[in-house]
């Protein structure tokens, strides 16, 4: 993306590829809600960070951080090429605390599917359907709460929602 008028826009510099990261990642054993190896434990220098995640083996955990240090805080979760067909495996994604949230519509397979504003886990469940590469969830933090920026799958019912549990 470039500026016409040279030096009238300081802003075209940082526009294309500088926020955030792709980063690629595969559990090694079925990941719970706490913070360890099998989960992703984001941390407010991974805002604006893209994850593709393999979910062909193994279930991925991922901890957000703690609303009050996130305030504008944006990231996204694909399912990869991978975990194309997958079907008992799931991505969880969870916050910090039980009193922050994920709220917002998930569209699966075409319906919509309302994230209550009392919950603290996204699930996308491939029990209730087999995973499509491509599966994804975008979340943007308002400083209390995360929000559902989008989310689709190409099954429908695979979006659950509910409480963690934190061990």
């Amino acid at each position: 993306m470039a500026n016409p008028l040279y030096g009238q826009n300081k802003f075209d510099g940082t526009v294309d590829n500088t926020t955030g990261s792709i980063v690629h990642f595969a559990p090694t054993a079925d990941g719970t809600h706490i913070a360890d190896a099998e989960s992703i434990v984001l941390a407010a220098a991974d805002s604006g960070n893209k994850y593709f995640v393999n979910i062909s083996t193994y279930t991925c955990s991922v901890r957000l951080p703690s609303c009050a240090s996130s305030n504008g805080y944006e990231v996204s979760f694909y399912l990869d090429i991978t975990s194309d067909g997958e079907t008992s495996k799931d991505l969880d994604i969870f916050t910090d605390a039980t009193t922050e949230f994920i709220i917002g519509a998930c569209v699966a397979g075409g319906v919509v599917y309302d994230s209550a504003a009392d919950n603290d886990l996204l699930r996308i469940d491939t029990s209730a359907g087999t995973a499509g590469a491509g599966d994804r969830v975008s979340l943007i933090c308002d400083g209390l709460h995360w929000y559902v920026a989008e989310a689709n799958t190409l099954t429908g019912s695979a979006f659950v929602s509910g409480t963690a549990t934190r061990a």
